[in-house]
This record gives C-alpha cells, sequence and structure tokens, in this order.
C-alpha cells in the first residue's frame, strides 16, 4: 500500500520534464555525409529486402536490412566504406569553405535562435 502513496501521480505534479525544442539549422549549412550502412541500404539492401518481403512494414523492412548488413562479408562492406570516406572528405572541405565564407555567423546566429525556441518553451512550460 504504500508503493502506491509513494508513486502516485500526484507526487508527479512538481516535475519538471526537459522541454526539446528541434534545432534551427543555419543557412547554406552543408549537411554530414550517411553511414557506411546507410549509403549500402539506399543502393541495394532497401530495394533487396523489399523485394524479398514485398508486404513488410517499415519496421520489419528496417530490422531485416541491419540483419542482412551485419552478415555481409567485409570485402562487400569495403566498397560501401570507400563511399562514405570519399563523402566524409567532400564534407569536410565543403564545410571549412562554408566557414570561412560567413558561416560561422550564420552558425552563431542560429544557436541564438535555437537558445530563444528553448527560452520561449521553458516559459510556457
Amino acid at each position: 500500500i504504500h508503493f502506491y502513496k509513494r508513486f502516485s501521480p500526484l507526487s508527479y505534479t512538481n516535475l519538471q520534464l526537459p522541454t526539446m525544442v528541434k534545432s534551427v539549422k543555419a543557412e547554406g549549412q552543408p549537411k554530414r555525409p550517411m553511414s557506411t550502412y546507410f549509403l549500402w541500404m539506399n543502393a541495394v539492401g532497401r530495394a533487396g529486402v523489399k523485394e524479398k518481403n514485398p508486404g513488410a512494414s517499415i519496421t520489419e523492412v528496417s530490422k531485416k536490412c541491419g540483419e542482412e548488413w551485419r552478415a555481409l562479408d567485409d570485402a562487400s562492406k569495403k566498397k560501401y566504406e570507400k563511399m562514405q570516406q570519399e563523402a566524409k572528405e567532400k564534407f569536410e572541405v565543403d564545410m571549412k569553405e562554408w566557414l570561412e565564407n560567413g558561416g560561422e555567423e550564420a552558425m552563431k546566429q542560429a544557436k541564438k535562435e535555437t537558445q530563444a525556441k528553448k527560452d520561449k518553451k521553458a516559459s510556457r512550460a
């Protein structure tokens, strides 16, 4: 009986839950490159799983893709690791160029806007 008193819904009223706010993206900021798994999934994995399991839901397709990726040999993964490495190098060059051409100020502004959204949401709660 004391268990119910301790964890009654009334005891939760004073808890402060964290506020989730979607961060504001800076204008023109380059996107991060996809991982090797996602490169494989977009090129081969998802289509192959859907072909084998035509009536599968999205979650089932994702689970099957994960199983196939884990079962894939290293030689097959090398191709996608190389693609990912090239994409990562391109991203680093693009990001450096973006930061040099005024991206740093845009990033600071985006962080300020995100913080403002957090403060506004926190004041409403």
